[in-house]
């Protein structure tokens, strides 16, 4: 979830639609460069982005219209997350001073992402397999449910859709589990979960009582 999180930060920013926007383009941008170990779905990717490519993405993305927008959504995010390594696609560093009311909302919906089969937790998701489309590294065979992808944005109201969207889920645990490289003591997991703990300290008061 940490790795997916900030697809949700731009649907809430802006919406899903500018959210699947961003990952066509960036889909665009590496499609056919040497970068057969990175999916450009999770955070964690963007830890491995050389000078060239940084520049050369914000390039891309501002060109294509959605870098202000974009940049616009993540802010708030990274306010919370400084050390993120999705700062690499903007042009100036997060202030660090958190925002109490964004802060909340944030938490609401992370509490909402930690199931995965959610509406949001599967849209999310969802981004991964487009990504995957994008950059020519998923082919689908006729007749599977990953081939009536699309259906996914009415889920979960249709039963096509949660058939999709359980696809989905078994595709990304395959993408995340087998197809990218294991990056070294994952740094942003960590940092992540430790800020969260730092934003939000643990409260046992409540057990005092029982």
């Amino acid at each position: 979830m940490p790795e997916l999180v900030w697809w949700d930060v731009i649907a809430d920013g802006v919406s899903h639609r500018f959210a699947a926007r961003v990952a066509g383009e960036i889909g665009e941008y590496f499609k056919g460069k040497d970068h057969r170990n990175h999916w450009w779905a999770f955070i964690s990717d963007y830890s491995q982005l050389s000078d060239e490519d940084s520049g050369g993405l914000r390039e891309h993305l501002s060109q294509s219209g959605v870098l202000p927008q974009l940049a616009d959504s993540l802010s708030g995010f990274l306010t919370l997350y400084p050390d993120c390594p999705l700062t690499e696609l903007l042009d100036s560093r997060p202030t660090g001073i958190v925002d109490v009311g964004y802060l909340l909302r944030f938490g609401n919906r992370l509490s909402e992402l930690e199931d995965k089969r959610s509406r949001n937790g599967v849209l999310i998701q969802a981004q991964v397999v487009y990504m995957g489309f994008v950059l020519g590294r998923l082919k689908v065979k006729r007749g599977l449910a990953l081939a009536d992808f699309p259906e996914v944005e009415h889920y979960p109201d249709t039963e096509k859709s949660e058939v999709v969207g359980a696809s989905i889920c078994s595709t990304v645990n395959m993408v995340a589990g087998s197809m990218l490289p294991k990056y070294a003591e994952d740094a942003w997991v960590q940092y992540f979960w430790k800020r969260s703990l730092d934003l939000h300290p643990l409260d046992f008061r409540h057990l005092e009582k029982e």
